[in-house]
């Protein structure tokens, strides 16, 4: 829902009613339907804003819009029209926390987090897995501040959805790690959130939650847990599924497959029930889910390595990564980077990366596995401008390089173009980083060059021919020392 953080009051005219409509259709659970109304909101904000430049009440409403205005957007599956209307927020927010009227930090948090959710919707894992880790860090300093009450509904959400997108692109214990938190936050604040006019939505968010724990403790053969979190979702979207919205049906239908699924498992007759009212409700829903259940889950961080050490043989490096799977002092394991602080990451996403070449000719699961948290490890420490990625570039970086190189080009030969995509798009960034060490280097500018002529290769075969050119053209001119 549209926060006004206090700047402004909703007027009683069409901005007024457009906006009352909009949010009314986002509690319904009917989301796609709320972007009309949603622009109408910008236009008339942007109106105002236009007469005035101080007028941060207005920019403030734009602003907020934006970020809803994406919500409704992806769930109309237009995911580049949402990345672009939360760059409009990210903007907006910028602005008002610039001119000193607004800690827009939560409102930041929050457009990290959804643009996470949109390049999970496109199938760009790798940068939904670390805008989302940048989310739950922001929102987990937010909590232990002065205001940290207010903070922990919304830290239970972000929770909740770093576990969605961490079960599919990233390690499942981590996922499950995230969700069971997200799970008991959520219940710890019941009374709170039902008094919330966000009740709706914040149940929405521990069906998420509950559905992540469930198949991972099922998965690790931990059916008691799984099954107490079933137990808890199903609830939950039973009474969700009191409103006219298909969506919450459809989150009925999936825990209604999990539980069935479970309690099958355990020998329970009373699954068979579960399954036969999910599939008589929502017959394609039920196939989904079930479809989703078969597939399994990816490897976790230990997995991998344990496979590694079986294709590969002994390694040194053995045990400080499988350190990893605990989380450093202070911390608490459910995000990336939690694993280890910014320096280390650095070092160990070496090591990570010095396994992925020979492990992907052998077990091409483990070796993108390791090669996706080791090129999250070395955005982590990127961003967290660690004294290693800043000042050791030419050390560290042409190994980041080459690390996704390789495993861009492995998700594309497995058919997994999205990914594919997504890598090779960092692969061209991380190559800009070592274009002032290519003059004497020729090593250095042969890696740049794969690494332009690759992202070049992959956005022709998305049928962006513009960004291709724009590609390869960099790649020529860097060998032509341009």
């Amino acid at each position: 829902m549209v926060d006004s953080g206090g700047l402004w009051t909703p007027p009683e005219d069409e901005l007024g009613e457009a906006l009352q409509t909009a949010q009314v259709l986002i509690e319904e659970g009917r989301a796609d339907e709320a972007g009309p109304y949603q622009q109408r909101v910008i236009e008339l904000a942007r109106e105002r804003a236009e007469g005035s430049p101080n007028h941060y009440e207005a920019k403030h409403l734009m602003a907020a819009t934006q970020y809803e205005l994406a919500g409704s957007l992806n769930a109309s599956g237009r995911h580049e029209e949402a990345l672009a209307a939360l760059h409009e927020a990210q903007l907006g927010y910028t602005e008002l926390q610039d001119a000193g009227v607004l800690d827009a930090t939560s409102f930041l948090a929050d457009i990290r987090a959804r643009r996470a959710m949109t390049q999970a919707h496109r199938g760009h894992g790798a940068t939904a897995v670390l805008e989302m880790d940048g989310a739950v860090i922001a929102y987990g300093q937010l909590v232990g501040g002065a205001d940290g009450l207010k903070h922990q509904p919304d830290f239970a959400r972000v929770l909740a959805m770093n576990a969605l997108i961490l079960r599919r692109y990233g390690d499942p214990a981590l996922a499950v790690a995230s969700a069971d938190a997200a799970t008991q936050l959520f219940l710890q604040l019941a009374d709170q959130i039902n008094e919330s006019p966000q009740s709706l939505s914040y149940a929405r968010y521990l069906c998420t939650a509950t559905a992540v724990s469930a198949d991972v403790h099922a998965a690790e053969g931990r059916l008691d847990l799984a099954l107490e979190a079933d137990e808890i979702g199903l609830t939950t979207a039973d009474t969700l599924a009191d409103s006219d919205s298909a969506t919450d049906m459809r989150t009925l239908v999936a825990a209604l497959v999990r539980k069935g699924k479970h309690l099958g498992i355990v020998g329970r007759l009373e699954g068979e029930a579960c399954l036969r009212t999910a599939y008589d409700t929502d017959g394609e829903t039920a196939v989904r889910v079930v479809e989703e259940l078969d597939r399994g889950l990816p490897l976790t961080l230990v997995a991998a390595l344990e496979n590694a050490e079986i294709k590969l043989g002994p390694f040194e490096q053995y045990h400080r990564l499988l350190a990893l799977s605990e989380p450093a002092p202070g911390m608490t394991l459910a995000t990336v980077s939690g694993r280890t602080d910014p320096e280390s990451a650095a070092v160990r996403a070496t090591e990570l990366a010095e396994l992925v070449r020979p492990l992907l000719m052998q077990d091409a699961e483990a070796g993108l596995t390791l090669g996706l948290e080791a090129h999250y490890l070395f955005a982590i420490s990127s961003e967290r401008e660690s004294h290693r990625m800043r000042y050791e570039t030419s050390t560290y970086v042409p190994i980041w390089a080459q690390l996704l190189l390789d495993i861009s080009e492995a998700y594309y030969q497995a058919g997994r173009t999205e990914m594919a995509l997504d890598l090779g798009g960092w692969c061209a960034e991380v190559a800009t980083a070592l274009i002032p060490f290519t003059d004497d280097n020729p090593t250095m500018k042969d890696l740049a060059g794969s690494c332009y002529r690759h992202h070049g290769d992959l956005l022709a075969a998305a049928g962006d021919l513009t960004a291709s050119h724009h590609a390869h053209e960099a790649a020529q001119q860097l060998q032509l020392g341009r």
